[in-house]
């Protein structure tokens, strides 16, 4: 399995040298954006010397939010004050360890963490979740979020024993695989096992256009028009109404439609076909890839095999697909 080696900092690393740990190997920097609503001080210059030393950035914001609404609040927040007008190539964190948090219920955690995330996807941003082994295991519906979100997790351990996540903190003080410090600084320290600089940037996310440079805030199209077909792909914070209402519809006949027993029961990467778009039998079908995707699970959804979908949609990696990436499923 493929591995990138990073560090996170914040106003704590302030002095470290970043071109200097660049020469030691580190590819990107997770940075601290906010701790809850206070801006950090050291963000801008970690910013500026991640991007001068050539260093791949992320932002995490430890939230110290106790309901929905201020973890909203929090991320809003972090949108004005750190993230417009920059780009990143790694995914924007909601960070879960401050007691307030951890106080929650196990539903009203997994509810915070969603709305969060939700209000970073919604302004055009790749949402993830940081929480040590713990967390995720005791304190939130994990797999529930885990289907959702990109997983970065604590877990300070030997390599074997790593968690099953898209993004691993091996160490920090603590240190099992390497030694603690880099550029001669103790620091917490990341193996990242996806191209998230590739799948940012073809997704068009994280302040970036597809195809361009230029700063980007809406999300993906999640429309597939083929042969005259349309098929709505869902994303966080669809209603059924609300998709009933973009293409001229009702909810009812969607649900009627596309066999919805539950109108209000939808969910991220759902296909949703629009009545009256084509004949639907012999048309081809398009997915758009949702965080925490792979091949199998999407080739047993729809009753074909990965081997397939490598050949329909010339995949040279089967283990690389990325949000946003559309796939030919039928």
């Amino acid at each position: 399995m493929t591995k990138t080696f990073g560090i996170d900092i914040s106003v704590w690393q302030r002095d470290m040298n970043l071109e200097t740990a660049k020469n030691e190997g580190v590819k990107f920097a997770i940075i601290r954006g906010m701790y809850g609503n206070a801006k950090d001080v050291a963000f801008e210059s970690n910013y500026t010397k991640a991007k001068n030393a050539g260093l791949d950035v992320g932002v995490y914001q430890w939230s110290r939010a106790a309901n929905v609404a201020q973890a909203r609040e929090e991320a809003q927040l972090l949108i004005d004050h750190c993230l417009k007008g920059k780009k990143f190539e790694y995914p924007i964190y909601i960070d879960v360890e401050d007691r307030i948090l951890i106080n929650l219920s196990v539903q009203e955690l997994t509810d915070l963490i969603t709305a969060w995330c939700e209000t970073l996807e919604n302004a055009g941003y790749f949402a993830g979740v940081y929480m040590n082994q713990s967390c995720f295991n005791n304190e939130i519906k994990g797999q529930e979020i885990a289907a959702k979100y990109s997983q970065w997790r604590a877990y300070w351990t030997t390599e074997n024993k790593k968690p099953n996540c898209q993004m691993w903190q091996f160490g920090g003080e603590t240190n099992y695989v390497r030694t603690n410090k880099v550029a001669g600084v103790v620091c917490d320290q990341d193996y990242a096992y996806e191209d998230f600089p590739n799948i940012i940037k073809n997704a068009g996310l994280n302040g970036y256009n597809k195809g361009s440079n230029s700063s980007n805030n809406s999300q993906p199209d999640t429309t597939t028009n083929i042969s005259s077909e349309i098929v709505y792909t869902v994303v966080s914070g669809d209603t059924l109404s609300g998709i009933a209402s973009k293409y001229g519809t009702t909810y009812q006949r969607l649900a009627e439609y596309n066999n919805i027993a539950d109108p209000n029961k939808i969910y991220p990467g759902q296909q949703i076909k629009i009545p009256g778009s084509s004949n639907q039998g012999s048309s081809t079908v398009y997915y758009t890839v949702v965080s925490g995707d792979n091949l199998t699970k999407i080739a047993n959804k729809y009753g074909t095999t990965v081997k397939q979908l490598v050949s329909w949609n010339n995949i040279a990696n089967p283990n690389l697909i990325y949000p946003g990436q559309k796939l030919r499923v039928k």
